[in-house]
This record gives structure tokens, sequence and C-alpha cells, in this order.
């Protein structure tokens, strides 16, 4: 009488086993994330703090300049980049500094300094 039910059951379980067995897969991924993501933080937080100590001996020297103040020189030129800066302070610092190569690159030039002005770290 009730064997009409025995099937979608059936069907029931097998989806839910294979939806177990799929959280499973997912939690062992995301904990051999977790892991790769506190190893790469300690072997970032091991690299030297000193741009020296990165370059090869005996090779050019580096010229390192950082903005200490990104979201105001955004905001001196657009009004909407001090409001944004508290959203999307990333997005504005990146912009700030590819204006500031841009601008370094035009007053070397200018000067008739040959130069390649490169920015490095930005995300």
């Amino acid at each position: 009488m009730h064997d009409w039910i025995i099937l979608p059951m059936l069907l029931l379980v097998a989806m839910a086993t294979w939806l177990l067995l799929r959280l499973r897969q997912q939690q062992r991924l995301i904990d051999t994330l977790l892991q790769d993501h506190a190893q790469l933080t300690a072997a970032f937080s091991r690299l030297p703090a000193d741009a020296a100590a990165l370059l090869p001996r005996g090779g050019a020297p580096l010229i390192s300049v950082e903005i200490l103040n990104p979201i105001e020189l955004a905001a001196r030129e657009s009004r909407f980049a001090g409001p944004l800066g508290a959203v999307v302070p990333g997005v504005i610092r990146r912009r700030v500094y590819e204006r500031t190569a841009q601008i370094l690159q035009d007053e070397l030039l200018k000067s008739g300094v040959q130069s390649e002005v490169r920015t490095h770290g930005l995300a």
C-alpha cells in the first residue's frame, strides 16, 4: 500500500548521503586552505622589513617612496575620494600610488632623467 513512498525516500537518502560527502570534502578543503594561509602569513612576517635586504649585492641603489596620507591626497583631487576612502581604501591607495608613479615619471623626464618608475606590492 505504501510502496509508492519507498522510491522517493531512497532518492532522498541517496541525495542526503551525497550532500554529506560533498560537505566533508569542502570542509577538508577549507581546513587545507586555512593551514596554507597560516603558513604563508608566518613566512610573510619573516620577510625583511628593509628593501635593501631584497636587492642583490652590488646592484643599483633603490629609491623608496611611502605615501603616508593617500586618502587625504585623493580627497584633495576629488570630492568623492574622501567618502570612498572609508569604504574602499585599498582602491584609493592603489590609485594614489599609480598617479604618484606617473607624476614622478613625468617630472624626471622633464629634468632629462632616464628612469623606470614602478610600483610594487599593489594588489
